[in-house]
């Protein structure tokens, strides 16, 4: 004998409940510390900032904005035999209890063509966009990259 369509109907909803409930706990994802951003070098400046997941679910960022540039892009630098590669990355998982650092020279955001207003001693703002927890805003202090790089402004 075949389910009913209301059967297989009441099937597919326990299950959508029953996958959902797989993303337990509430993650609180928030930025630790100073946010730095890099003066812009050939049309691009990097972003130093710490995002700890203070929650007990995990949360994945899915994107970075800001008005102050053409894009914000997530990177990640290795490098292997001597040559660095940088890869774009679609998000980045969060795990509960985790904390992210981006700095320059591994995991890193990205200003794309950032404006004119992007420079040293201003600020710029950014929208982080999470899967799960609210969106953070940030302002990020525009420093030399040399200082970025060197973990001088701390």
């Amino acid at each position: 004998m075949l389910p009913s369509r209301r059967s297989r109907l009441l099937g597919t909803a326990v299950l959508a409940v029953l996958l959902a409930s797989c993303a337990s706990g509430t993650p609180q994802v928030e930025v630790v510390g100073p946010v730095h951003v890099a003066a812009p070098v050939a049309g691009s400046s990097q972003v130093a900032l710490t995002l700890v997941n203070r929650g007990d679910g995990d949360d994945e960022l899915v994107s970075v904005s800001s008005d102050a540039a053409l894009a914000v892009e997530i990177h990640r630098t290795t490098i292997a035999d001597g040559s660095a590669t940088m890869e774009t990355l679609d998000g980045l998982p969060i795990g509960a209890g985790e904390e992210v650092v981006f700095r320059p020279g591994g995991l890193h955001l990205m200003l794309v063509v950032p404006d004119e207003t992007v420079r040293e001693g201003g600020t710029v703002g950014l929208v982080l966009d999470f899967e799960r927890s609210e969106d953070v805003v940030v302002e990020g202090q525009v420093v030399d990259l040399l200082d970025l790089a060197e973990g001088t402004t701390e």
